[in-house]
């Protein structure tokens, strides 16, 4: 490696000197035909002071996971210093040094300068492009991790403690597994997503989701610096708005609040997965998880998704509920502040309290469930109360208008008070939690007859539920299959004939000849997967050849990859979190033992209700298939696997 005066004086000098004057004269010098320094290139994770990364060149993490380099996002030709996932087919980008200063020639140059910060140089102009700000180190290395990090650390310190800086704390538009959405309280530092400009500009965009820390935390969407939609707080089980999250099995999430911190971040229970969580240039938070067998980027949520997400859709006192027509109602005791405009409007003006009312003896509280806890930014936290202690201190206090458990793990605990109007009221569908809210005494009552209306409601809906899986089979049934018979249109759903029966027999009828429920419960559980995976259980075999299609689901659900089993056809019309659930209580449905499995009652109750806690399931019966011995005999040759074809009408309207 030859050294050459001109280029490292202007690399040293441009880290150290802030005149702009002194930038301009080196780059005059370094512009006059001086030869430039070659820089040594790196291949490996790990750049030195004495190193560089150049257009063209790369880091591979450890792993093999990540690489960082030059890019140029669509068809633009400014340069940019990214990193993105090694292994994956499609070029994704988590992160971008100099999103909003890109060079416009392949000259760039990634160093360490002289003061231990990460420099990008473009070497043509000898400007400088972006650079890390960090203290003095003695003997910095840059080092790319396998999690997606890049940090800047002491040559002989690995201590994530004592890292100079990290990527991870200056993200761009994605939040990887391990990362931390939120804030250092002791630094000030506040992480948060922005999105890119548009799909092929990584410059700043409008678009940001960050965490508000004061009073009961949580985060938010900004367009700009309007809020848009909000998440609601941790509630111990997921974030309030966002109930989804609890039920899937491929997730660890995590919220930290106290003295020193207050951050959001998430890990895979599978570390061989890839998720991200994304804000879009278009506004929509959006998390993704990697189809390794399909090649896609799978979304399995994002929000805001509907009408009722938009932030304070209703008002103050007005409750949001994506199933009423009109979506906006005044809480019970409260009445729209303008009545032409709350019809007109959709709701945005309000309630107001129909009458005052002596809240030292007057008064009770509305136990509303189900509930989107309202904004709480300027709400009181005590975790160490009971929600009695909670009630108590709220009917001490005239200005309390609603309390609730900050944390509704193991029956609940924790206070949080609100002393203000209540905004950003949401009825979820499914999930959510108690809130009890200070109204009239007149205004309390039995509400055995809501109860009433809500039990019919999910009988009717379950009811829907079963019949649509029914006709969803028949349908199936009848289409042309690849090398099968031709199937018989008045066949009952399973008919007579033990053709018809292989595949779907429960282990003790196959076996012993002994039916009972519980033998249905079997076959529902082997439909339900067919469903789900496109293809019958006889004659499926694994690409091993050893097992059938409830053996190949039992692997993969073990393995953490049950998403892998949904057809392709179907994967971008079903949130995975349902289809996990669903291949979750199809599993229970098999399992080997007929006293596992569930009843049919408690079969509906899954299906009706998102916030079941299900039981994890044990190894279904037949896991293992029988390849049979290829002969001349037609009786004998191995049945192909079929592919259930299923035709969709999409409904427009005109």
């Amino acid at each position: 490696m030859s050294t050459i005066f001109p280029l490292e004086r202007v690399k040293n000098e441009l880290v150290s000197s802030s005149s702009p004057e002194q930038w301009k004269s080196m780059g005059r010098l370094a512009r006059k035909g001086h030869s430039r320094e070659k820089l040594a290139a790196f291949h490996k994770d790990t750049i030195t002071p004495t190193q560089a990364v150049r257009d063209g060149e790369t880091l591979v993490s450890s792993g093999g996971r990540f690489e960082l380099g030059f890019f140029s996002p669509g068809n633009l030709k400014n340069r940019y210093v990214g990193i993105w996932y090694k292994q994956i087919t499609i070029q994704t980008v988590v992160w971008v040094a100099n999103r909003d200063n890109p060079l416009t020639n392949s000259s760039g140059i990634l160093t360490i300068g002289g003061k231990g910060n990460l420099i990008l140089l473009n070497e043509a102009e000898a400007s400088f492009m972006w650079r890390s700000n960090q203290s003095k180190a003695d003997n910095p290395v840059a080092q790319l991790l396998d999690s997606g990090n890049l940090v800047i650390r002491e040559a002989n310190d690995e201590d994530p403690e004592n890292y100079l800086w990290q990527s991870f704390d200056h993200p761009t538009d994605t939040l990887l597994p391990g990362m931390k959405l939120g804030w250092n309280l002791k630094t000030s530092m506040n992480r948060y997503l922005t999105s890119w400009k548009s799909e092929d500009d990584p410059s700043t965009g409008d678009f940001s989701f960050r965490i508000d820390p004061h009073g009961f935390p949580e985060a938010f969407l900004f367009n700009r610096l309007v809020r848009q939609y909000r998440s609601g707080p941790w509630n111990g089980l997921s974030v309030s708005g966002v109930p989804q999250m609890k039920l899937n099995p491929m997730f660890n999430f995590n919220f930290i609040s106290n003295q020193e911190e207050v951050y959001y971040s998430f890990s895979l229970k599978n570390k061989s997965l890839a998720s991200r969580l994304l804000m879009n240039h278009s506004g929509q938070l959006q998390r993704y998880i990697w189809l390794e067998t399909s090649h896609v980027w799978n979304l399995l949520w994002y929000l805001p998704k509907d009408q009722c997400d938009n932030y304070r859709e209703c008002g103050a006192y007005g409750i949001c509920d994506i199933n009423a027509s009109p979506v906006c109602k005044c809480l019970k005791g409260f009445e729209p502040k303008n009545p032409v405009d709350w019809y007109l409007s959709g709701g945005s003006g309000g309630c107001i309290r129909k009458s005052e009312f002596d809240c030292q003896k007057s008064y009770g509280f509305l136990r509303l469930k189900g509930m989107k806890l309202p904004d709480a930014s300027q709400s009181f936290v005590d975790k160490s109360m009971t929600l009695k202690e909670c009630e108590a201190l709220c009917r001490n206090n005239c200005s309390c208008t609603a309390y609730a458990n900050s944390d509704i793990t193991g029956g609940g605990s924790g206070c949080v008070i609100w002393t203000s109007d209540l905004m950003d009221l949401r009825e979820l569908t499914e999930g959510g939690q108690d809130l009890y809210v200070r109204v009239a005494a007149s205004e309390l009552d039995s509400g055995k007859k809501k109860r009433v209306v809500e039990i019919v409601s999910v009988a009717v809906g379950v009811g829907v539920l079963l019949v649509g899986l029914i006709v969803f089979f028949i349908r199936k049934k009848k289409t042309k299959e690849r090398g099968t018979r031709e199937n018989n249109q008045d066949s009952l759903l399973f008919g007579n004939k033990k053709d018809d029966l292989d595949g779907y027999m429960s282990p003790e009828y196959a076996m012993d000849g002994l039916f009972s429920v519980k033998s249905d419960i079997f076959s529902f559980g082997v439909l339900v997967l067919e469903i789900i995976s496109g293809k019958k259980n006889k004659g499926f075999y694994s690409s091993d050849k050893v097992l059938n299609l409830l053996g190949h689901v039992w692997r993969l659900w073990t393995e953490g990859k049950g998403i892998e089993l949904l057809d392709s056809s179907m994967v971008d019309s079903c949130p995975t979190y349902e289809v996990l659930k669903c291949i979750q209580i199809g599993l229970l449905c098999l399992q080997e033992r007929a006293e596992d499995r569930p009843t049919i009652s408690s079969v509906i109750l899954m299906l009706s209700s998102e916030n079941a806690i299900l039981p994890q399931p044990k190894k279904p019966g037949f896991c293992l298939g029988t390849i049979p011995i290829a002969t001349e005999s037609s009786s004998n040759k191995r049945e192909p696997s079929t592919i259930n074809e299923v035709t969709f009408t999409k409904l427009e309207a005109r």
